[in-house]
């Protein structure tokens, strides 16, 4: 059975889950082990498969079937690198597709954007900072024809500063083309701090 690991080869500058994961960059494990270990922790109805990049991992279409026995709901957060491994009414898929600034691979998360769009449980969410992102996320929204309704654009930042400084930006952007914005209220409230 195919493993699975903490990893992402995407390489964003500001990624900032990287500082989640544990020094060695994560560990191997197989789903069924992964399963075992979420259920333990008690029940939610919700289970939320992240990264680094999930759709890089070998076992992750057996990771969401297995889940989807287990919790009502699954969302997998991806930068859309790969076209969905699944399709099921109780799987969500939270697609960020990159922007220029973001890293050298940014053309690699849009190439599948037709597969996502088709996909009808996956939004969106472009992380916009310094311009010319605002430009960029624009014109790729609009290049890939992502549905307005399925779009969210966040304010790029892991101080409640930085973020301030690109949340008016991002704010007018989704009035002006019906997008939602997608706040990183952990950021507001807490800070850059590990656990919250």
């Amino acid at each position: 059975m195919p493993g699975l690991r903490a990893h992402c080869t995407v390489g964003c500058d500001w990624c900032d889950t990287r500082y989640a994961w544990p020094e060695d960059g994560g560990r191997d494990g197989v789903p069924a082990a992964w399963i075992a270990e979420a259920l333990a922790l008690g029940a939610a109805p919700l289970l939320v498969v992240t990264g680094g990049e999930p759709l890089e991992s070998g076992g992750l279409r057996d990771l969401l079937e297995r889940s989807l026995d287990h919790w009502a709901r699954v969302e997998v957060e991806t930068s859309g690198i790969a076209p969905p491994p699944l399709s099921h009414p109780r799987l969500f898929y939270n697609v960020s597709p990159k922007l220029p600034s973001a890293t050298r691979r940014w053309e690699e998360t849009w190439r599948a954007a037709p597969a996502w769009i088709a996909e009808p449980n996956a939004t969106f969410k472009l992380v916009v900072g310094d311009a010319p992102d605002d430009a960029d996320a624009v014109r790729l929204i609009a290049a890939h024809r992502l549905p307005a309704a399925r779009v969210m654009l966040m304010p790029e930042g892991v101080s409640d500063e930085r973020v301030r400084a690109h949340a008016a930006t991002v704010a007018a952007l989704c009035r002006a083309h019906g997008w939602r914005m997608s706040p990183r209220l952990h950021v507001w409230l807490w800070g850059a701090r590990r656990g919250v």
